[in-house]
């Protein structure tokens, strides 16, 4: 199962490699504070939505396929550049920290929940971002944000984006994800194309 969802992922980005604006790193618009983009999420693409509670804003860990090393840096990249959390840290920045913290016996693992939870008793509570893409066939792609409370273990806000891949999938797939997390932590609403009636 694992090495099957990994080869899907490494063709996903081989696929994605060829594409011209496709894991590029870019800063928010200052006047907006959002990712420059036309594109919303898919209608019906916002899952949940719980409220955004401020301690969230201290810490996030986006926990990525840490074996697509291009893929880790757009979405830790990509998270840091939206301007909404104090830190931004990778498995390798929670590991360290673990470390440094000494709290090895106290947390198993920073790659499952649990060990995620038992964390947050020692450090306070915080996010955890888990994007996921897969390629759906032919030049279409789905991609997702899943934020989770480490407290709790329960997903605070879920969403879902397709896209086809015409000219690269940063503007069409992902900069309305990252939106939609940063119209969340705004406590606005977050944007979604209308329904298209026939």
């Amino acid at each position: 199962m694992i090495r099957g969802k990994l080869i899907l992922v490494l063709t996903c980005f081989a696929l994605l490699g060829g594409c011209s604006t496709t894991l590029k790193t870019t800063s928010v618009n200052t006047d907006t504070g959002e990712f420059e983009t036309s594109h919303k999420i898919s209608h019906g693409g916002v899952k949940i939505a719980e409220p955004f509670e401020e301690g969230y804003a201290n810490m996030v860990y986006v926990k990525t396929d840490e074996k697509a090393q291009e893929y880790n840096d757009f979405f830790i990249n990509s998270v840091k550049n939206s301007n909404k959390f104090n830190k931004v840290m990778s498995k390798q920045d929670m590991e360290s920290l673990v470390l440094r913290e000494k709290l090895t016996d106290n947390v198993s693992s920073v790659s499952d929940l649990i060990g995620l939870h038992n964390l947050q008793k020692h450090i306070g509570n915080f996010l955890i971002l888990e994007p996921y893409v897969e390629w759906k066939g032919g030049y279409n792609y789905t991609s997702s944000l899943k934020a989770i409370d480490a407290e709790t273990g329960e997903t605070v806000l879920y969403l879902v984006n397709d896209a086809f891949n015409w000219d690269g999938l940063d503007q069409p797939l992902f900069y309305p994800l990252f939106n939609g997390l940063i119209q969340w932590a705004d406590g606005r609403p977050i944007n979604e194309e209308r329904e298209i009636k026939n």
